[in-house]
């Protein structure tokens, strides 16, 4: 009897045991799935808050350089404040939206944006640097530099940015995070018509996201970002996302302009994602 009653009893403790794990493995991997899906929403916010940040600067260095060019920028608040300074070979351009920033289609922009490039009428490339000052579009906070080259024409017939990323990013609850990469915005309706609401840019290229945690995704436009002005977020496209622990596609939608991108990961689990 008591042979039984100990070998019952070792049963139930290993029960026991492998239950735990069980249960443990289940917690690490629901863990996991939840950073995972955290860090994915983090960085399509990202790739939606730089498209922000280019269309900003995009906006006013074209208005700065159009024919019709009028003392007010037309599509920036009254609360932005921009300063010019021109030397014979240069044009500097301070952009201010203020510490308690300016509404921007739906975005609160805040901080300084500057840009500097070199005068020359006839180039049919110009190379933009510029660099952020203590900026913010909405709770995500943007520090570093960009290069940007425009071309005049590409072999499309339309005009076309080509961008150098290398930039920090802090989230409001302190996440850090750094990107580098590249990517191309192409102007394909609307070109220098005077009226920004109705352009449309597309986006091509690549890049990785590093978060502070020692996790990175690796980022690549398979099917070109849709960029609409007349709306806050991304519109349409798709991106494949790399890390270490897992991967995925990431969809932006069917051209609808709202919040919302669909995560598919290596399984084949979907997960909706708000920008």
């Amino acid at each position: 009897m008591k042979n039984i009653i100990l070998k019952f009893g070792i049963t139930v403790f290993l029960a026991a045991i492998f239950v735990g794990c069980d249960k443990d493995e289940a917690s690490d991997e629901t863990l996991i799935d939840a950073v995972d899906l955290e860090e994915t929403e983090l960085t399509a916010k990202v790739d939606n808050a730089t498209e922000v940040l280019s269309d900003t600067f995009l906006q006013v260095y074209e208005t700065e350089e159009s024919d019709l060019k009028s003392p007010i920028h037309p599509y920036l608040p009254e609360c932005v404040t921009i300063t010019i300074e021109i030397t014979d070979t240069s044009k500097d351009v301070l952009v201010d939206f203020g510490e308690e920033g300016c509404e921007v289609r739906g975005h609160l922009v805040k901080g300084k944006l500057t840009m500097s490039y070199a005068i020359d009428l006839d180039a049919k490339t110009k190379i933009i640097t510029y660099s952020l000052d203590d900026f913010f579009i909405d709770d995500i906070q943007f520090e570093g530099t960009k290069t940007v080259t425009r071309q005049r024409m590409n072999e499309n017939g339309n005009p076309q940015y080509m961008m150098d990323l290398d930039l920090k990013v802090t989230f409001a609850d302190g996440t850090e995070a750094s990107r580098k990469g590249a990517k191309t915005r192409e102007w394909v309706e609307g070109v220098l018509n005077g009226n920004w609401g109705d352009n449309v840019f597309l986006i091509t290229g690549a890049w990785e996201t590093n978060f502070a945690n020692g996790n990175t995704h690796s980022t690549t436009i398979t099917t070109a970002l849709r960029r609409e002005a007349s709306c806050r977020f991304l519109v349409s496209g798709v991106v494949d996302l790399v890390r270490t622990n897992y991967s995925g596609v990431l969809d932006y939608g069917d051209g609808s302009c709202d919040n919302l991108a669909l995560f598919t990961n290596s399984d084949g689990e979907e997960r909706e994602i708000r920008l």
